[in-house]
This record gives C-alpha cells, sequence and structure tokens, in this order.
C-alpha cells in the first residue's frame, strides 16, 4: 500500500520538489511498479517457494520487461 501511495502522490505532482524532470519521475514511477510485481509474483502466485530456476527466470523476466519499458521511453522507437 506504501509504494501504491508513493506512487499516486509522485503520479499527482506531489514530487515536484524533489524531481524536476518528468522522465526521471517516470523511470521512478515504473520501477516502483515492477518492484510491485515481483511481490504480487512472490506473495499471490508463490514463486517464493518456487525451484531456483523459476523464481530466477521471474526475476529475469522482471528486470527485462522493466528495463525495456523505461529504455523504450527514453529512447523511442525512430527518433
Amino acid at each position: 500500500m506504501l509504494a501504491t501511495g508513493i506512487s499516486w502522490w509522485m503520479g499527482a505532482g506531489g514530487s515536484a520538489f524533489f524531481v524536476p524532470d518528468i522522465k526521471i519521475l517516470t523511470a521512478i514511477l515504473i520501477i516502483i511498479a515492477f518492484i510491485k510485481v515481483r511481490f504480487v509474483m512472490g506473495y499471490f502466485m508463490e514463486v517464493r517457494h518456487a525451484p531456483l530456476a523459476l523464481r530466477l527466470a521471474c526475476d529475469v523476466w522482471i528486470v527485462g520487461v522493466g528495463g525495456a519499458m523505461i529504455a523504450l521511453y527514453w529512447f523511442p522507437a525512430g527518433s
């Protein structure tokens, strides 16, 4: 709930005093979202009790997709 509250506050403009660039703010919000995804995978999908290979695959997926989203936002194709 804390991560959701922080994301909402930052997205609503409450962090204008701390993060002057919208691209940095967006990257922070994406990172927070993927941290929440990792918690959901670990606790609700019970990946935390899965074999090591599945846990690593899920972590690689989270980092890969999150990194790709940030990279595509910062460096859009065709520009």
